[in-house]
């Protein structure tokens, strides 16, 4: 088989793969994640809400916080300047309840956007992942 006809599957296999992608694109659950985007002050935090789902307008979003995980095992990560031993401090306390209010803020925000009649929360099993701690 010439260069020329091998080129032309790859191009073909491409195109096809990229036509599959945006086919399977919902305008809905994209919206959900770029309205979290938007907003300033999620987009500051260290941890990203997003849309995982949505599914009969329930929005399934991302969580760091679960009885899985610690939420100090989260600002380990997320805060590695952040003294973790002891969690009756001032500065634990002040980010336990930022990322409570900010989770809040990511729900409601979700569930203002059209089709969106409830949100659940998920822990975020990836993120975790990919700094090295694994959840169940």
């Amino acid at each position: 088989m010439s260069n020329t006809k091998q080129g032309l599957i790859v191009l073909a296999i491409f195109l096809a793969l990229a036509l599959l992608w945006f086919a399977r694109q919902d305008p809905e659950f994209n919206n959900l994640n770029n309205a979290l985007k938007a907003d300033p002050e999620l987009s500051a935090y260290p941890y990203q809400f997003r849309a995982i789902k949505l599914e009969n307008g329930v929005a399934t979003l991302s969580s760091p916080r679960s009885p899985q995980v610690s939420v100090l095992q989260f600002f380990n990560i997320a805060f590695p300047n952040l003294d973790t031993s002891n969690p009756d401090t001032p500065e634990m306390i002040e980010a336990q309840k930022r990322l409570a209010h900010l989770q809040e803020k990511a729900g409601k925000l979700v569930k203002e956007q059209p089709g969106v009649q409830e949100v659940q929360w998920e822990i975020d099993k990836s993120w975790y992942s990919s700094h090295g701690l694994m959840v169940e």
